[in-house]
């Protein structure tokens, strides 16, 4: 058994013990969704910033930097942009107003058919980036096992289905401080010693350590080193991809929203996303260098594997740190996105929708059961994916629409329900057209990245529909009481601070 797996298996057992801590905070289901609406600012932030240091942060930009060089580095710095955005702009509107998901504050912006809608465009979007990130953790534990993917695939989901079982959103925020200090040194130092005491020892290198060296043994693989190092190698329409992904899709993102909705005020909620985008800028720069070492080296041909065959082909006790570093931002972002998909469909779909009576009592135990079920087919859907980061940019655009849904209804007077309703299903269907190529291959024909193809979509729908809609007295009927809501919130929000 290597040194790497051990380190490995011991790390695993530490966050096992963690997570069964967190039973005791557990009496009512909004401790099990929203932690009691009682998180403080550290745990807030470790805990966001650890949903973008998971599989597509990692495993996923190392994958592009190995096929297509560190213009992948774009993909941090846009979730960085993405999460400032997220705590100056929306941050403090969501906790103010006590809701658990973004469904429920989209019913509280327009309508109930536009509520429905967005409930199940997040629990599509949420499974399949469940499947996403379950892939992730499974291609690093074939890495160091040396196991099939799809058995390590499997065997990851079930762990981290039963480990999010224990305590929903307490499990995640126990674990989130050891996965940061993990994350922030094991990655890091990794990186280091890749750079420093791996790169000269390959024959290609000339001896020289750094980017230098790196640069040599490229080249020497019959690479071109120049283009790869590019901060725009994977093309200027990739990048705005990115930026669109990020910044559009992290202010109605369930995942990091979660956090903000169990935060004790709305100023920590405000200044937690702010810290974490501080936190997770570096990342891209160090995995997709190490991805581009295990290319040069040779270490491996499958993409998926590049940063997992990194830290085994090093020194074991480094590598054993780097890797339980990976390991514990997978484990932190696959179990913020399946318990996001959980939460909205026990509480908007379930609950609120098809049960509307169903008591707090069984609102615990289905929320527990719909995690079973997300995350088992998680696992099994998991065995069968390709390209982790690419595949994640399609759940980035339809959480695009979501967020110009929120940000019109929030500062557009003109903002209709049937706007938010119709460009919540176009954005979709028309990703979904885009993604599989049907009937055509749109990226061919258009040359747009999926994010600004659902962008482009979601916000004529919703401009046109508004600009042309007329509120009616039907209309206005069918609205939520939002002038009572908000009332009632501030009156309990004024005999709070008294």
């Amino acid at each position: 058994m290597s040194i790497q797996l051990i380190i490995l298996i011991i790390y695993f057992f530490f966050i096992i013990f963690l997570g069964i801590l967190a039973v005791r905070k557990v009496k009512a289901s909004e401790d099990l969704l929203v932690a009691g609406r009682n998180l403080g600012v550290m745990f807030v932030a470790v805990s966001v910033a650890s949903e973008y240091m998971g599989g597509l942060g990692t495993i996923g930009t190392a994958e592009v930097a190995f096929n297509q060089g560190m213009g992948v580095i774009w993909y941090h710095i846009a979730s960085a942009c993405g999460l400032m955005l997220f705590g100056f702009a929306f941050a403090h509107y969501y906790r103010k107003y006590n809701v658990v998901t973004v469904p429920e504050y989209l019913y509280y912006l327009y309508d109930i058919k536009t509520w429905k809608a967005a409930s199940v465009l997040n629990v599509v979007g949420y499974w399949f980036f469940t499947i996403i990130q379950m892939t992730a953790l499974g291609s690093l534990v074939a890495s160091v096992t040396g196991l099939n993917l799809q058995i390590s695939v499997l065997i990851c989901g079930l762990a981290m289905t039963v480990y999010l079982l224990a305590a929903g959103m307490w499990s995640v925020a126990f674990t989130s401080v050891a996965f940061m200090f993990t994350i922030g040194t094991g990655i890091p130092l990794a990186f280091w010693w890749v750079m420093q005491k791996e790169i000269p020892l390959l024959s290609t290198s000339a001896g020289v350590a750094g980017y230098a060296g790196l640069a040599n043994a490229l080249n020497g693989a019959g690479l071109d080193a120049v283009s790869l190092f590019s901060p725009f190698s994977l093309g200027g329409m990739a990048v705005l991809g990115y930026f669109l992904g990020g910044v559009l899709g992290i202010p109605a993102a369930q995942a990091t929203i979660n956090y903000s909705f169990g935060a004790k005020n709305w100023k920590v909620a405000r200044l937690a996303p702010v810290l974490a985008a501080i936190l997770i800028l570096p990342l891209s720069i160090w995995t997709g260098s190490m991805g581009l070492y295990a290319r040069a080296a040779g270490l491996t041909t499958n993409p998926k594997l590049a940063l997992g065959a990194t830290l085994m082909n090093i020194h074991p006790i480094i590598g054993g740190i780097g890797i339980a570093g990976i390991f514990a931002a997978l484990i932190s972002t696959v179990a913020g996105i399946l318990f996001g998909c959980a939460s909205i469909m026990s509480k908007d779909i379930w609950q609120r929708w098809l049960h509307p009576n169903t008591d707090d009592r069984y609102l615990s135990r289905w929320t527990r059961i719909w995690i079973l079920i997300i995350g088992i087919s998680s696992a099994f859907g998991a065995m069968t994916l390709p390209k982790i980061l690419q595949q994640a940019f399609f759940v980035y655009s339809i959480r695009g629409a979501l967020m110009i849904c929120v940000a019109f209804g929030l500062w557009w007077r003109r903002a209709h329900p049937d706007a938010a309703f119709y460009s919540l299903w176009v954005a979709l269907v028309g990703g979904i057209m885009y993604q599989f190529s049907l009937p055509i291959n749109f990226q061919a024909y258009f040359k747009l990245h999926i994010s600004v193809w659902c962008a482009l979509l979601s916000l004529i729908t919703f401009v046109i529909i508004s600009l042309y809609s007329r509120w009616t007295t039907q209309t206005s009927n069918e609205l939520p009481p939002f002038i009572n809501f908000r009332r009632d919130l501030e009156e309990k929000e004024g005999n709070k601070n008294d």
